[in-house]
Parts: structure tokens; C-alpha cells; sequence
């Protein structure tokens, strides 16, 4: 009878399931045949096989026989699952038996020798990012392969060197001589670690879908770190940051990567008296206090199997905190009027503050063992002053009603430096208010700095420092055919070869011919040359202004320039 044997991530059978044609096997660590898409008319409901792990999700595979034979379908699984069928039958072959291992998680796989994780700017540069991160590790690892990015993968059953990216594209990595069985494992590496990297792609992606802006570096690493929190079962989140920095949207990121079907529910702990806010959080029978003429359901209750955000939570009175403490310790719970009858509920708990709640705990206002029980995950939401890609990205997708498409198309130079060099104390709600102010109808470059500055000044607490003007880099006077024979001449010395390939071309062109015209076009070669990494990221900016390109680009193309080119 066909059988499969199913693998626990520590690589030791968990069970040996014998199947037939009468009913599909559904396995995973809560299974769940609701959630599974229509299956054909008649068929049965599916056996449920749990399997108690962390690293393997809720509704992890289905298995079925066809003929005879065992199929599997990975249900999208996080972190995957690994067929092993009978030796000399190729991946393609259906067989009546196979061993499975499910999920052996990305963080426990990874290792301090996996690629490092790379940093891409926009969904269309995912696949070239990866392409060149991999090549550089397997030449440092000192394996001789090739990778290519697959821009239209196509359908049916890809070959085992050939990793789907979330992207649409896939990475085919081909040895470039005989290899042993480590090229096994050395593959196996490289798919849990593109597995990671689409695993971050798609939460960026779909965050962004829900409306927040994810462009910097810093606001990326913020994010990160918030789903992997979630994904790892964490109970407590503590968001800390500015206030409109996007606390509230992260730990809405919190509960989507959670896998958990309960509700999300948010409470300000700022807009209740101890009484209401007690009430507002664990519930109250009527006659509980003066006022209470109906049951009132508690926001714990609420969220049972799904997220609680606590915001301003370093705003919760004195007498609230103990209440909170007990049940994040114990998950218990008494509504007002219910004394000596704790109830549970099985929560998660996001708080945020932009108070320094540590100088809070230390002066006594925050509760010293109330701060250790939230604070087992922190995040730093970073503000808007350190995330200027995000402003730019929120700039040109204000759109106007002139000849210039977006607002940062309408800035003119002097008003983005304006901008760069502003606090943004009131960060995504100052800026917010701030495109409200400024002109609807403008030409490219129309709206000068005095022009910004004073719709700044309207909403601003303080007053508004213009930054001295740059420097113009003019009009170059670079001989252009003598820069692209220039880079030809570094890709020779490089490759000991001129561009011979479409591959090579693309290689000349973004990492030697591109840095070149960027480093004369935004007038860098005008500045002193940057002696550290900080004056190298304020001529990134300048030169970004300069030329109305985003940062990470400016950073990116000086970096490569001065990497290959400085004398």
C-alpha cells in the first residue's frame, strides 16, 4: 500500500502514514480543513496528522494518492518541505512511497557561513540584489558556480538548481565543474537562505499594500525584526518611538504574521481614568461601577486568539499596570464585579510608547517587573528625521495637477535639501499636513525652499533653519565617450576580457559605467573626496538632490565609484 513517511524538523520520523485513495492526509501544526482551498465535489474531508513544532505551519502539507502513487502539495508552508524519494527515480517521478521533512526552520538552519542578508532598494532590483550577493559568497566560499536570474520562469516542474523567487523570477546556480555531495548540502544552504529573503520580500510587499511606506533602511529593519518576532511565537512586543513614527501600522504587521485567526483590537491607554481604562481592558458586569448598566465586554476578551495593542502604554495609571502584569504572566484575567472568578484568554500583546520608558521605570512611573515582562522584544521605531527615502517616497507619490507629476518632481533642489535637513518632530503627520500646504499646480522645480519653508513654518513648533544653498555642480564637462573607454578599460583589468556576453554588458553597465556618469553627473566630482562613511553619506544626499534621484541610489553608485575607481 502506498505510505509516507513524515519527518519532524529534528530529521526523525514522526509518523508513518499508510494511504489510500478514499482520503487526502492533511498535516501541519494546527490542521485545519477549512482553510484549505475546494477540493473536488465528494471528496471526503481530509485525516488531520499534527505535528508539534514551531517551525511548521498551521496547514503544512497535503498528501494524497493518485494511481498509485503518492503526490504532496507544500500548502505554502514558511519554511518549506523537503521530498526524498526512492534512489535512481529523477524529482519529476511519482512514486508509491517517499519521506518528507517538514520545516527545519531558516533561523535554526542558518549558520554564521550562510550569504549575508542583502539590502534592496525596490521590488524590481530583488532579483539582481540576490543574483549579486550569491555570486560573491560562492567566490569567497571558493565554489566555482554560475547565477543567472531567470526573469520569466515559467510553468511546470523546475530543475532542483533552479529557486523560485517571490518576485517572479528564479535563480538558476550552476556548477561550473564536477561536483561532489557537498554541492548537495551547498544547494540546500542557498534555498532556506532565498527562502528567507522572500519570506522578508513578501511581508515588505504586502505591508506596503496596506499603506505604509517601506523605503528606507532603517524603517526596513524595524519591520523585520517585527515579523520575526511574530513568526516566532513571541507573546510580547514593545514598539518604542516618536509618535507618527508608525507604531500602530507595525503592530498591525505583528498580528498578520502571527498566523493566528483572532481579532486585532487597539487601546490608548492615554484616554482612560483607571476605572474606564480597567473596564476598557478586562470587561464589567452591569452595576459595577456607577454608570455601568450593561455588560461590558473587555478589550482581552475581544482579542482572544488574536493581537491586543496597548498604545501609550507608558501612559497606563499606576493602579492598571499590576492588573496587566498578572495576566501577562498567567494569562488570567477578573472583570469588574467578578471578583474571585479569574477568567483566561490566550492574547497576544503588542505595547508602544514614545515615552523613554526605561527613564520612566528607573524614576518609579513605569513599573520596574511590568517593563522586564513586556520588554522580552524591543523594537526602535526609528523617526522620520533618519528615514529620508521614505519621505522621498511619500513626495512622488503625492500627486499634483500640473506639469509636474509627483510633489518631488515641483521641489526644486535648495527645497529638498530644506526638507532633508528638517527635524520632522511631528514626522508622518507633519509631513502629511505639509503637502496639504503647499502648491496643488506646479512646474518641475517650481516650488522653491522660501516657498517650502514657510508652509514648514506654519505647522512647525519651532522655527525653520534654512540650510545655506549647495554648490551647483554646473554644467559637466566630462568627455562622456571617455568615461564609457574608461570603464570598457576596468572591466578588461577586472574580467581579462572585454564584454563579450548580453550578461557582461549588464555587469559593465551597472557596476562600471553606471558609478562613472553618476559621480559626474550629480557634480561629486566637484566635492572633496569623503573620508569616512558619515561625509560619504552627506555627499550621497547632496549628490541626490543634485540630480533628483533617490538616496540608496546616490549611495549605491558613490559606492561602487570610490570602491573600483579612487585613486
Amino acid at each position: 500500500m502506498p505510505h509516507l513517511i513524515v519527518k519532524g524538523p529534528d530529521g526523525q520520523a514522526a509518523h508513518a502514514l499508510e494511504l489510500d485513495e478514499a482520503a487526502p492526509v492533511l498535516i501541519g501544526r494546527n490542521p485545519d480543513s477549512t482553510l484549505l482551498a475546494a477540493r473536488p465535489p465528494g471528496e471526503p474531508p481530509p485525516a488531520l496528522v499534527q505535528m508539534e513544532a514551531g517551525s511548521v505551519s498551521g496547514n503544512h502539507l497535503l498528501a494524497w494518492v493518485e494511481q498509485g502513487q503518492v503526490c504532496v502539495e507544500d500548502l505554502g508552508s514558511k519554511n518549506g518541505s523537503w521530498l526524498k524519494l526512492p534512489a535512481s527515480q529523477p524529482i519529476r517521478t511519482q512514486s508509491a512511497s517517499a519521506v518528507v521533512q517538514l520545516a527545519r526552520s531558516s533561523r535554526e538552519s542558518s549558520t554564521a557561513d550562510d550569504p549575508p542578508s542583502p539590502v534592496w532598494q525596490t521590488a524590481r532590483a530583488f532579483g539582481d540584489t540576490l543574483r549579486e550577493t550569491l555570486e560573491r559568497w560562492l567566490a569567497q566560499q571558493g565554489i566555482g558556480a554560475d547565477v543567472g536570474l531567470v526573469e520569466n520562469a515559467g510553468d511546470g516542474v523546475p530543475p532542483p538548481n533552479r529557486v523560485p523567487l517571490a518576485s517572479g523570477e528564479a535563480l538558476d546556480i550552476v556548477p561550473l565543474a564536477t561536483t561532489d555531495v557537498s554541492w548537495s548540502r551547498t544547494l540546500e544552504r542557498l534555498w532556506r537562505w532565498v527562502a528567507r529573503q522572500n519570506s522578508v520580500f513578501e511581508a515588505e510587499q504586502q505591508t506596503r499594500e496596506e499603506g505604509m511606506i517601506l523605503a528606507s533602511t532603517a524603517i526596513r529593519g524595524a519591520h523585520r525584526d517585527v515579523v520575526d518576532a511574530a513568526q516566532s511565537d513571541a507573546r510580547t512586543l514593545l514598539l518604542t518611538g516618536a509618535s507618527g513614527a508608525g507604531k500602530e501600522m507595525l503592530a498591525e504587521v505583528f498580528h498578520r504574521h502571527g498566523g493566528r485567526s483572532g481579532a486585532f483590537v487597539a487601546v490608548n491607554c492615554a484616554m482612560f481614568s483607571k476605572d474606564l481604562l480597567r473596564s476598557e481592558l478586562f470587561g464589567a458586569e452591569p452595576g459595577a461601577f456607577t454608570g455601568a448598566t450593561r455588560r461590558i465586554v473587555g478589550a482581552v476578551e475581544r482579542a482572544q486568539g488574536g493581537t491586543l495593542f496597548l498604545d501609550e502604554v507608558g501612559e497606563m495609571p499606576s493602579e492598571v499596570q499590576p492588573m496587566l502584569l498578572r495576566f501577562l504572566d498567567r494569562r488570567e484575567f477578573e472583570q469588574l464585579g467578578q471578583y474571585g472568578k479569574p477568567r483566561r484568554a490566550d492574547v497576544r500583546v503588542v505595547a508602544a510608547t514614545n515615552r523613554d520608558l526605561r527613564d520612566a521605570t528607573r524614576s518609579g512611573a513605569f513599573r520596574a517587573d511590568l517593563w522586564y515582562r513586556l520588554s522580552v522584544h524591543v523594537v526602535d521605531v526609528p523617526p522620520l528625521k533618519a528615514r529620508w527615502d521614505d519621505i522621498e517616497t511619500f513626495l512622488r507619490a503625492t500627486r499634483l495637477d500640473g506639469t509636474a507629476s509627483s510633489l518631488f518632481e515641483a521641489l526644486s533642489p535648495d527645497a529638498l535639501t530644506l526638507l532633508r535637513n528638517h527635524a520632522w518632530e511631528g514626522n508622518f503627520r507633519e509631513l502629511t499636513n505639509l503637502t496639504e500646504r503647499l502648491p496643488r499646480q506646479a512646474a518641475r522645480g517650481g516650488i522653491n525652499a522660501a516657498t517650502c519653508q514657510r508652509a514648514l513654518e506654519r505647522g512647525s513648533l519651532r522655527p525653520v533653519t534654512r540650510a545655506s544653498p549647495l554648490p551647483q555642480p554646473g554644467a559637466p564637462h566630462a568627455d562622456w565617450a571617455a568615461l564609457a573607454t574608461r570603464a570598457v578599460r576596468t572591466f578588461v583589468e577586472d574580467h581579462g576580457r572585454e564584454p563579450m556576453s548580453w550578461d557582461d554588458q549588464k555587469e559593465w553597465n551597472e557596476k562600471y559605467l553606471k558609478p562613472l556618469i553618476f559621480f559626474h553627473l550629480s557634480g561629486a566630482a566637484q566635492q572633496p573626496a569623503p573620508a569616512n562613511e558619515d561625509a560619504l553619506s552627506l555627499l550621497a544626499s547632496r549628490s541626490a538632490s543634485q540630480v533628483q534621484a533617490d538616496r540608496g541610489t546616490a549611495a549605491k553608485q558613490l559606492a561602487r565609484y570610490f570602491e573600483r575607481y579612487r585613486e
